[in-house]
């Protein structure tokens, strides 16, 4: 299984309020449902900070002094090569553009990350 994860930092003119509110928005989520569906992912999974001081406190354990991501977003795939096959059609390519559009009105790219993982099961 390949996942698809992206963990991302609110600009920082925007608060952790404005945030989830973009975050939250049925715009929001149905680019993201219309992307997972072009792409051909079998689970997407949209997930918000929990901003407890317990959070603050696994961060610092840890020796970090930054702000934990804002959210994180996954989506899955069975094998790289379902992901590989469908990235560059015209529409996939025409609602990843309007999902980088739609995101840079809250997301900060340039501390934010995206990355894939290769889940393996427990034996």
């Amino acid at each position: 299984m390949i996942r698809f994860i992206h963990c991302m930092k609110r600009r920082p003119e925007l608060t952790a309020a404005e945030f989830r509110e973009y975050w939250n928005s049925p715009e929001f989520a149905d680019l993201v449902s219309r992307n997972a569906t072009a792409l051909g992912a079998v689970k997407v999974s949209r997930n918000l900070t929990y901003n407890i001081e317990l959070t603050s406190l696994l961060m610092s354990e840890r020796g970090s002094t930054e702000e934990a991501y804002d959210a994180i977003m996954e989506m899955w795939w069975q094998n790289p090569a379902e992901l590989e096959s469908i990235r560059d059609s015209a529409e996939v390519q025409k609602l990843q553009t309007e999902m980088k559009a739609y995101q840079e009105r809250f997301v900060d790219f340039s501390r934010s990350q995206r990355f894939l993982t290769e889940w393996m099961p427990d034996s």
